[in-house]
């Protein structure tokens, strides 16, 4: 299994680059310039996997590894974050990665998420099970029927205008709707609500 880093910390690469060489289902490791678009040097090199860190100058969104793993679906994906953002780790992990550490997790997690992902499974630190099942967070099941309808139209295409006029209501109250919406997911855009509707299965495209 050939491996490419893509970190921006400096130390945090160099550990991981020694922890994989030492692991026998790892055939070589690339190191991926931080400086450079990422999709641009995954498509060159096509490594089997990806072990990266997404927060940095050029801070990498779920939508790019979607993009790369439809692109490249053989490639695996394991993140190594210092992030502790319980909503933005979930949207990674709906975006088909294959494991998620935080950079506080030892070294004996990371041999055996390599092992797990290399043998076809996915593997979560306890560190970020803990994180992303905090009963405090906000929870699909919070959405009302109402709000479901909405994302429903936003899945078909439709404008702001035409939802309105589909559930007769005025355009500051879809409006509203597509805002509450995105706060109770921690999405950011339409985009990343019709891809993670798609996930869910609450829309086709």
């Amino acid at each position: 299994m050939t491996t490419a880093i893509y970190d921006p910390q400096f130390l945090t690469r160099e550990g991981v680059k020694k922890l994989l060489e030492l692991h026998q289902a790892v055939k070589g490791t690339h190191m991926l310039n931080t400086g450079q678009n990422l999709e641009e040097q995954v498509y060159k090199l096509s490594p089997d996997l990806l072990v990266m860190e997404y927060k940095g100058e050029q801070n990498i969104q779920p939508d790019t590894l979607d993009r790369i793993k439809t692109r490249q679906p053989k490639l695996k994906t394991l993140i190594i974050s210092e992030d502790d953002d319980p909503l933005i780790i979930r949207q990674f992990i709906n975006s088909g990665i294959e494991g998620f550490l935080t950079k506080q997790c030892s070294n004996q997690e990371i041999k055996a998420a390599v092992t797990t992902i290399a043998e076809g499974g996915k593997f979560y630190c306890d560190r970020v099970i803990d994180i992303i099942t905090n009963k405090d967070l906000p929870n699909p099941m919070e959405l009302s029927d109402r709000e479901m309808q909405v994302i429903r139209y936003v899945g078909k295409g439709f404008s702001s205008d035409k939802i309105a006029d589909e559930l007769n209501v005025s355009i500051h109250t879809v409006n509203s709707h597509r805002k509450n919406v995105l706060k109770k997911l921690g999405l950011k855009s339409p985009t990343e609500l019709i891809v993670y509707a798609v996930k869910q299965g609450w829309v086709t495209l």
